[in-house]
């Protein structure tokens, strides 16, 4: 992208997190009308976009086209407040394309990823990321979309002179991965990182493991394993403790989006109490909740008082607790 003298002679502060992935145009159906509504997706950028509206300086890395679609991902992302200079324009490559629509009243969704721009990354462009950063967030996705792309992922992860901890989400999607062995490859990744979320359902399909103890078993070297029990609730596993925080109750809208958005919160918390490891999972189900609230894989989050609300409630009043946020910025508690 092209940048103004003003932004050269003043460049943005090192980041707090910066996140390394595709992002791609979406196109959905529009509810009960022959129309279609766009929107734009991506773990690793969804998970930066939640960062930034919680105040961190975030970044997203990757490459998109130099089409009509990769102006319209660049443009949602640093709207969001997301530095996207490190983003490189391909012009002989498209950007990636999702599409939802409802099926039988189920969702379905299909990808238009292979060839895309962010599958032709390699690790040339990971040689200055994370540097300067406090969190580098990766994600099992990279790792499938092609070979350069797993090779940049693995790249990031084992070199240790970074000083960012590395976060690193599986997100299995089993359909773009077309070589290698899966299970295998995401588990010696996250074995090497240091902050790794993986669902018990996702843990299930990969290793035919059913508790989150098990997983722990397979994950043994992280410093701390975030183990995500579909709606009942999220484990954090820091080896010698263990924490338990259950989802928060409220309306449900659509999944998708969420585990991103649980991943931004429970950051977020680490970098701002990470001495209070349950604190961190609230804000992850608080943040998780913005995304169920409706359609797009980003939502707004609740409002500073209303987070701290929740964070200040007792275990037991946790449990009675629920958060609304499908109608309008202003929540029901």
């Amino acid at each position: 992208m092209n940048h103004s003298t003003s932004e050269a002679n003043h460049p943005r502060p090192s980041p707090d997190m910066v996140a390394l992935g595709e992002s791609m145009l979406t196109l959905r159906t529009r509810p009960n009308q022959a129309a279609f509504e766009w929107e734009v997706s991506g773990a690793e950028s969804n998970v930066a976009r939640y960062c930034a509206a919680f105040g961190l300086q975030t970044a997203w890395v990757s490459q998109v086209g130099t089409d009509l679609a990769g102006d319209l991902v660049l443009s949602v992302i640093e709207d969001a407040g997301v530095d996207v200079s490190g983003v490189r324009r391909l012009s002989d490559h498209q950007t990636g394309l999702m599409l939802k629509e409802t099926v039988a009243d189920s969702l379905r969704v299909r990808y238009y990823r292979a060839g895309s721009a962010a599958a032709a990354m390699a690790p040339t462009i990971g040689a200055e990321v994370g540097r300067t950063t406090r969190i580098l967030h990766l994600t099992g996705i990279t790792m499938g979309l092609s070979c350069t792309c797993n090779e940049l992922v693995l790249s990031l992860i084992e070199d240790r002179s970074r000083s960012a901890l590395i976060s690193f989400d599986i997100n299995w999607r089993p359909s773009i991965w077309a070589q290698g062995d899966p299970p295998n490859a995401l588990r010696e990744a996250a074995n090497q990182c240091d902050i790794v979320f993986v669902g018990l359902d996702e843990a299930n399909d990969l290793w035919d493991t059913s508790t989150a103890d098990d997983v722990r078993k397979l994950l043994p070297q992280p410093e701390t394993v975030v183990i995500k029990d579909s709606g009942n609730g999220t484990h954090a596993d820091l080896g010698s403790r263990r924490y338990f925080v259950p989802a928060l109750d409220g309306p449900v809208v659509e999944p998708i989006g969420a585990g991103d958005a649980f991943a931004a919160g429970f950051l977020v918390g680490v970098l701002r109490c990470s001495d209070n490891v349950e604190a961190a999972l609230r804000l992850g189900h608080i943040t998780a909740m913005s995304a169920l609230s409706q359609q797009n894989d980003v939502g707004p989050i609740a409002d500073d008082a209303t987070i701290q609300r929740l964070l200040d409630l007792s275990p037991e009043e946790w449990l009675s607790a629920s958060l609304d946020l499908t109608a309008t910025r202003d929540v029901v508690l």
